[in-house]
């Protein structure tokens, strides 16, 4: 069995200790998918976790820094003057790692509003939110498709939350209202099949993702769309319709 990497317990210590502060705070980025996974698809799939991402309520977030900062975290000065109201960067003691704590929102090549459904589950973000937030990056890269595949490997597709589903409405709810999210989700399910081959060689774990993809496409492309995703639609991709994030210096 894979043993859990130190980040993930780290990060599981850090959403205990806010908790005890009244503070909900839950992991998301790698080690939530990490959390999210079985054995086997940790076995295959897993990688190295060098951070730990964040997310907690805007109104949390002098709480969550007086707590970080008695924990021994560093803040990242600069950057925290700046976008301290929508996200926060601290460093280990040590420097060993560093955590990227969003305020309410995760902002990226697209915006995804995570504070209404933050107490889904005790430790992480939502599964649906969890996959979202790797199928809206723009630039898809191997680390974001390897964590979308291990969720849709381990997670029956569904109709609500719960222990091993994915709640397909709340992403096609999501993805109606907005037709770029929309737009670069479906672009990177095509990839995420795509890549298959490369990162699943086993027949007996690929064979259970296609599915999962084409059921997800289908639900995004039943969901009736909103008058703002069809007002939007009508430009299509002649403007560009994603972010680039900025780079962050650690």
């Amino acid at each position: 069995m894979t043993a859990e990497p130190a980040l993930v317990a780290e990060g599981r210590h850090l959403v205990e200790q806010a908790g005890q502060r009244g503070i909900p705070l839950r992991l998301l980025g790698g080690t939530a998918v990490w959390i999210h996974s079985s054995p086997r698809a940790r076995e295959v799939l897993g990688r190295a976790y060098p951070d730990v991402d964040l997310v907690t309520r805007p109104q949390q977030g002098r709480g969550l820094r007086e707590l970080l900062q008695a924990l021994g975290y560093q803040p990242e000065r600069t950057f925290n003057a700046v976008h301290g109201a929508r996200r926060l960067l601290y460093h280990a003691p040590g420097g060993g790692h560093h955590l990227d704590v969003f305020l309410g929102r995760f902002e990226m090549s697209h915006q995804l509003d995570l504070a209404p459904r933050l107490e889904v589950e005790a430790v992480t973000i939502p599964a649906a939110e969890l996959l979202l937030t790797k199928l809206q990056v723009a630039e898809l890269n191997r680390k974001d498709v390897s964590d979308a595949v291990m969720l849709l490997l381990d997670h029956e597709l569904g109709d609500a939350d719960g222990p091993g589903l994915l709640n397909v409405a709340r992403i096609a709810e999501l993805c109606a209202g907005d037709w770029g999210l929309h737009t670069t989700v479906s672009d990177n399910l095509v990839q995420v099949g795509a890549r298959l081959d490369q990162l699943l060689p086993q027949p007996d774990l690929r064979a259970q993702v296609p599915a999962r993809v084409a059921a997800l496409e289908a639900a995004l492309l039943a969901r009736p769309k909103t008058l703002r995703w069809k007002a939007r639609a009508r430009a299509g991709r002649r403007i560009r319709w994603y972010e680039t994030p900025e780079e962050v210096s650690r």
